[in-house]
């Protein structure tokens, strides 16, 4: 995945899976993770519905519902991002923080991207 972050802020490490609907990325945290994070981890999660060739600039704008449904125990996560709704350049997406250990769901919300083409 090719993306603009610095290491610090760079969450998303490994795409695992990649389906047309979603995508599970290895998502490594530098310490134990907040909301924010999870959130902002997320929004780098959809860079892996992009080409090399089809990269885009995409701005988060709104993020909601996110809610902690378990403990935040570990700094190592496995994201699962899901399109939602796509109209003209905002793009929403479902994602869920699974445990890598347990496969417990952790963390669950949506986010809205403008992509820039």
């Amino acid at each position: 995945m090719n993306l603009p972050h610095g290491e610090y802020l760079l969450f998303a490490k490994e795409l695992v899976e990649q389906k047309e609907a979603y995508v599970v990325v290895d998502c490594i945290f530098p310490m134990r993770p907040t909301l924010s994070m999870f959130l902002e981890a997320a929004a780098q999660c959809t860079a892996g519905f992009t080409s090399e060739v089809d990269v885009k600039m995409g701005v988060l704008t709104i993020g909601k519902d996110i809610k902690i449904l378990n403990n935040i125990i570990r700094q190592e996560y496995l994201l699962k991002v899901a399109k939602d709704v796509h109209i003209d350049r905002y793009h929403q997406f479902y994602f869920e923080a699974l445990d890598k250990e347990t496969g417990l769901k952790i963390v669950s919300g949506s986010l809205t991207l403008q992509i820039e083409v």
